[in-house]
Order: structure tokens, then sequence, then C-alpha cells
């Protein structure tokens, strides 16, 4: 497959007029609600310490913000391809038990994929952490060296590695909210094994994509507030995706079309 990242842009764009002022409106509540959770977590942090902190973002990525952020996905998706859809409707996952619970299906383990792919990942800076702060001489009653203070560098380097690395392996499941918005019908375990079949050979332009607006992602930290590019972020995400679940339609004929996304509902 190849998708181009120029027809996914200019798709997008035409897909954004008449529906910019709505999809801003949900941008802002996903962002605000995004921005209450980082505070929190900052605040937590200082007062009770990394780990309680640490706790409180997984329980609100699992029970707010990944709800919230398949209730986005699933506005975008028929506003930009129907245009008859209202902001409220990003709310969607928390209007009744059963698609509150599927979004809960779908959060467990993808996060849980995340933090075991993440502890091993990490541990190898981890072990150097305990090495560099003396704990490991400690334990021996042994002398710190003076070269060990070298190590938080070499740390520092690993755990950006790590990061990266992470990135990489969690780009696999990047297709599943997408999928799991699209086809209603769809279980959140499916998704996600759809969405390793097919990111295998869309991952690729899925990276050149997100390259190809880094600019852009720069001008938000320093120049424009995230607020007013979000929606069109949102837009090249769904179009993208559109194109890979069309491009593996095409080319998977002998898949029964119950297991693939219908766009035909949107």
């Amino acid at each position: 497959m190849n998708i181009s990242t120029a027809a996914v842009k200019s798709t997008a764009k035409t897909a954004l007029k008449g529906g910019y002022l709505k999809n801003f409106a949900a941008s802002a509540i996903y962002v605000f609600a995004f921005l209450v959770c980082l505070s929190c977590y900052g605040v937590l942090s200082s007062v009770l310490g990394i780990f309680a902190a640490f706790i409180f973002l997984i329980v609100a990525l699992i029970f707010l913000i990944i709800p919230l952020t398949l209730g986005f996905i699933y506005f975008t998706v028929r506003l930009i391809f129907t245009k008859a859809t209202e902001p409220v409707l990003m709310f969607k996952y928390f209007s009744n038990s059963k698609d509150y619970i599927r979004s809960l299906r779908f959060a467990f383990p993808l996060l849980g994929n995340a933090i075991f792919s993440g502890f091993l990942l990490f541990l190898p800076a981890f072990a150097v952490d305990l090495i560099a702060n003396g704990t490991v001489f400690k334990l021996f009653s042994a002398e710190i060296p003076l070269w060990v203070s070298s190590l938080w560098s070499i740390s520092a380097v690993l755990k950006v590695l790590a990061g990266l690395c992470l990135i990489v392996v969690m780009l696999k499941y990047y297709l599943a909210p997408f999928l799991l918005v699209a086809d209603e019908n769809m279980d959140p375990l499916p998704a996600m094994h759809m969405s390793k079949i097919i990111s295998s050979v869309t991952k690729r332009d899925f990276i050149w994509l997100v390259l190809s607006v880094f600019p852009l992602i720069s001008a938000c930290i320093f120049l424009i507030p995230d607020i007013f590019v979000f929606p069109y972020f949102a837009t090249l995400y769904c179009v993208h995706c559109r194109f890979a679940v069309a491009s593996y339609n095409k080319s998977v004929d002998n898949i029964s079309q119950k297991s693939i996304p219908s766009f035909e509902v949107i």
C-alpha cells in the first residue's frame, strides 16, 4: 500500500470546510479535559509523589481520556464524512453503559500492552539509575565510585531511546480506535488485531504523515495555540485511517466483509 500524504492532506482540508467550527468546539472540550488531567498529575506528583500521580494518570486514561478519545474520533469521522452531527456526539461513550463498557474493554488491553512494553524497554534505564544513585552499592555496603555520577547521562539517553521504541511498538495499534468507532459491531480485541494486520503495511505512511506536519506541531509549541490546529490533526488521522482501511479492503478480497469495517454506516 502507498497512502499519499498529499492526498490525505488535500482530502482533510476539503473535509474540514463547513465543519471547522464544530470540530473546533469538540477539540476545545477534548484538549481542556486532557490539560486538566495533566494539571492534576502535576499537583499530585508534587504533593503525594510520582507513584501516586502515575496511578491517577492511568485511572484517568482508562475511565476518562480513552472513552473521550473514542467519542472525539466518532464525532470527527461522522462530521467530515456526513456533516450531520454535533459536538455533543463526542460524549457517545459516556451516554450509556454498553458503549462505556466497550470503551473500557478497549482501554484495559491497550494500556496493558503499553505498560508491559514500556516496563521492558525502560528496564535498562532503571537499572542504570539504581547504579547511578548508589542503591546497588548501598545494598552491598560498598563505597560509591566517582565514575557513577557519569551514568546519569547514559540513563537519559536510554530513556529517550526507550520512549522512541515504545512509540514504534505501540504504532501497531494506531488504527484500532478508528476501527472501533467505524464499525460499532466490532469488539475491541478484534479491532486491535485488525490494526496490527493493516498497520504492518500502512505504518510507514502514517509516520511520513506525522513527520510532514511536524513543522506545524513545532509551531503549536512556540507560536500557534494547539487548539486552533487540533481539528486539522484529528481530520488528518481519520482521513488517513479511512484510506488505509479502503486500501486493505481492495488488497484482501478473500476476507469476509463482516470482519472489515464498512463506511456505508457513516
